[in-house]
């Protein structure tokens, strides 16, 4: 389709025959991508016949812009994908696969096919964002609650705050301490040692009787636990932001018939959202695996450079362990050194102890 120019009138007869014939016929008749009848239909609406006829175009002789079939089916694929997706986030998402659509075209293509877009949020100004610098200085740990059909079922989430990675979840019929600390003990196995974890003071994080078994599990570990303030759900917010989304874009549109069936679901959505998933917080063109595993330098150059880094095994993170030393300074001025989370205290000296496994 080559680009062509109309005028207020022409518009509005090509709206009025897409009332009669439907959107794409009345298109193709007129040679234009089915998009544009969609967008001057939301002008005519939002400005009424009157205006709409007297607008003028704010850049006179700069025509339809062409919408390729290619272009067309990627947006959508990548929205089908992820349903929760905004255009800029499909936008980025197909930056990665080395293909370039303005954020404009990709709202063009998503609000023809369905897509409303969100009410804008109120934000409170006294909320301070914060971040940790460098993965595994501070996790969120946090509980969401559903049901499937009559029973009440616990997800337990585990994200690391740098790079919105999940370290770990666990899908519970009643919840307990012991798959609390069970969920943090697997993460320092297969991740290394996070040196703080930021929790809310529900039961199986906190003890307002002296401390409880995971409390005590964090001090054994020399992790520091901190508290959300009571009544403030913004501090954990990045770990509540994750909820929210597994349960728009998964339970709530699901109907699970068992446990296991949602366990299952649930894995894949985390495998997905870690390896796969742009997010938007750090960012918006890489996934939390590439920020976690210390490659985000190397896939912005190669999306700089037009690369399909999601068809490039040198970007593929899925299945590979975090392998890194954690180093952390103890309180007693002892350093000690976490390798898949095993600790090897350094005591200042050339000397080298291996801590006992737990």
């Amino acid at each position: 389709m080559s680009k062509k120019q109309f005028s207020q009138e022409q518009k509005l007869k090509i709206l009025e025959s897409a009332e009669k014939l439907g959107v794409r016929p009345a298109a193709d008749i007129a040679g234009i991508h089915y998009t544009t009848v969609y967008e001057w239909r939301n002008q005519l609406k939002a400005r009424g016949k009157k205006a709409f006829i007297e607008h003028q175009t704010a850049i006179p002789g700069r025509g339809i812009k062409q919408i390729t079939p290619g272009q067309e089916q990627a947006v959508l694929k990548i929205w089908r994908d992820n349903a929760g997706f905004g255009p800029g986030q499909v936008r980025n998402q197909l930056r990665r696969q080395g293909i370039t659509i303005s954020i404009r075209t990709v709202r063009r293509i998503m609000q023809a096919n369905g897509y409303q877009v969100p009410g804008k949020k109120k934000h409170n100004q006294s909320c301070q964002r914060f971040e940790a610098t460098r993965p595994l200085a501070l996790a969120q740990m946090d509980i969401l609650e559903f049901f499937i059909n009559k029973l009440k079922i616990y997800l337990i989430l585990l994200l690391d705050d740098h790079s919105r990675f999940i370290l770990g979840f666990r899908l519970l019929e009643s919840t307990s301490v012991d798959a609390v600390i069970e969920v943090v003990a697997q993460a320092v196995d297969r991740y290394g040692k996070m040196e703080e974890i930021l929790t809310d003071r529900g039961f199986v994080f906190y003890s307002w009787r002296g401390i409880n078994r995971f409390e005590k599990f964090l001090q054994i570990q020399r992790i520091d636990h901190t508290h959300a303030r009571p009544h403030h759900p913004q501090t954990l917010g990045k770990v509540e932001a994750c909820n929210r989304r597994i349960k728009q874009e998964l339970i709530d549109q699901h109907h699970f018939s068992n446990f296991h069936e949602a366990e299952t679901a649930i894995g894949n959505w985390v495998e997905h959202y870690n390896y796969q998933r742009t997010h938007q917080g750090i960012g918006g063109l890489l996934v939390p695996a590439e920020r976690f595993h210390g490659q985000a330098d190397q896939v912005l150059s190669a999306i700089e450079k037009g690369i399909d880094i999601t068809d490039c095994h040198g970007y593929t993170f899925s299945g590979i362990e975090r392998s890194i030393m954690n180093l952390v300074l103890e309180p007693d001025g002892k350093i000690t050194m976490y390798i898949l989370g095993r600790p090897i205290i350094l005591t200042g000296g050339a000397d080298v102890t291996t801590a006992e496994p737990r």
